[in-house]
């Protein structure tokens, strides 16, 4: 049995291919040991010129839709069309040309496809993607929260989303991911000396920072949970995720947020050199889940979940103003139909209402 199974490996097959006549009373026990010992290279390139990978993309794509997925991350989708001598990232028209043969495959399928990409905001990448009819994550508003609370100040906060707005783009909102808090994005949107004073907060206040390429002064990202970066105030929390939620888009929320989860250095520390994403990965069990449950900033935005994902002023059908205010001040209204939601808020003492057809909510 060992000889079959080995041919097959060979073969380029896998253990469950192999010939098992005669040992069909073993074979669940035989393909579970050998694909136990199985180790992986890590994340690989593929040939996008092989026929045999897009097969391979298709079956994927298929497996998910079967799973009962609506949308598909693309992750680093531009680091897929290399050609020799050409740059490694965003090469046109390879890019979008694999975009669009994926879009058939997810279309025919009934998937929406979401590519993530990291670039500054004066490229305008995100509105080349909204323009070619892809969501696009908004990689802005995290560190647009951050410096909008610090400063006390949501003047571009407010101009941003006026922009989603006025320019329709359809996003996936957050707070913070499992990555980290994106800053590379925000180059041309926020002043450099505003970008260093984020990145200096959250470092304050236990995050690391990590560089583009090893390169010093070229910010990729700051890692941290968003609950730390923002001082660990359940008030600024709060005002954060009603912010997220009232920002156009789909929201997503990753769960340590959810549970005002704090840096966990020690995490950093087992996991070693490149380990510093593990500060925002805490696995929580049953237990700290059930606790978390009771603590009321956990509660109070599950609320506000349960709002954002059932009342019918919101949606990408909707429409949303973003009143003229004081800098310390926001005011959004989403309207749609016969509802309307409002929330206005104080940067300053991090205070909020949210009112819905004009019952606080």
């Amino acid at each position: 049995m060992a000889a079959r199974v080995a041919a097959a490996i060979d073969e380029g097959k896998g253990p469950a291919d192999a010939d098992f006549a005669g040992f069909e009373d073993v074979r669940s026990a035989v393909v579970d040991e050998v694909e136990s010992r199985r180790t992986y290279l890590g994340q690989m390139d593929l040939d996008i010129r092989s026929d045999k990978v897009w097969e391979f993309y298709g079956d994927t794509l298929s497996t998910l839709a079967g799973y009962g997925a609506e949308i598909v991350r693309l992750d680093a989708f531009a680091y897929a069309p290399k050609e020799p001598g050409a740059k490694n990232f965003l090469n046109d028209p390879g890019t979008w040309d694999l975009l669009a043969r994926v879009k058939e495959l997810a279309d025919d399928r009934g998937l929406k496809l979401l590519p993530e990409i990291h670039a500054r905001y004066e490229e305008k990448i995100h509105e080349l993607l909204a323009s070619k009819g892809f969501m696009t994550y908004d990689f802005f508003l995290p560190g647009l929260v951050i410096d909008a609370l610090a400063r006390r100040d949501g003047s571009v906060l407010a101009g941003w989303i006026r922009e989603l707005v006025a320019k329709q783009i359809r996003t996936v909102n957050m707070l913070g991911c499992h990555d980290g808090i994106p800053l590379l994005d925000l180059k041309g949107l926020l002043d450099d000396e505003h970008i260093e004073a984020i990145i200096e907060t959250v470092k304050g206040r236990g995050g690391y920072v990590k560089d583009l390429h090893g390169a010093k002064n070229i910010y990729y990202q700051v890692n941290a949970t968003y609950y730390s970066a923002l001082g660990s105030s359940d008030a600024a929390m709060l005002l954060a995720r009603a912010i997220q939620l009232f920002t156009p888009g789909k929201p997503q929320v990753w769960y340590l947020d959810l549970f005002a989860g704090r840096n966990d250095h020690e995490a950093v520390e087992r996991a070693g050199a490149g380990g510093h994403k593990e500060i925002n990965r805490t696995n929580l069990s049953r237990e700290a889940v059930r606790a978390g449950l009771d603590q009321p900033v956990v509660r109070r935005q599950l609320e506000l979940l349960r709002f954002r994902n059932a009342f019918g002023a919101f949606g990408f059908d909707a429409a949303c103003v973003v009143d003229e205010t004081p800098a310390d001040q926001l005011r959004i209204t989403w309207c749609k139909g016969d509802h309307e939601a409002v929330l206005e808020a104080n940067l300053g003492t991090y205070e909020f209402t949210i009112t819905a057809d004009g019952q606080p909510v």
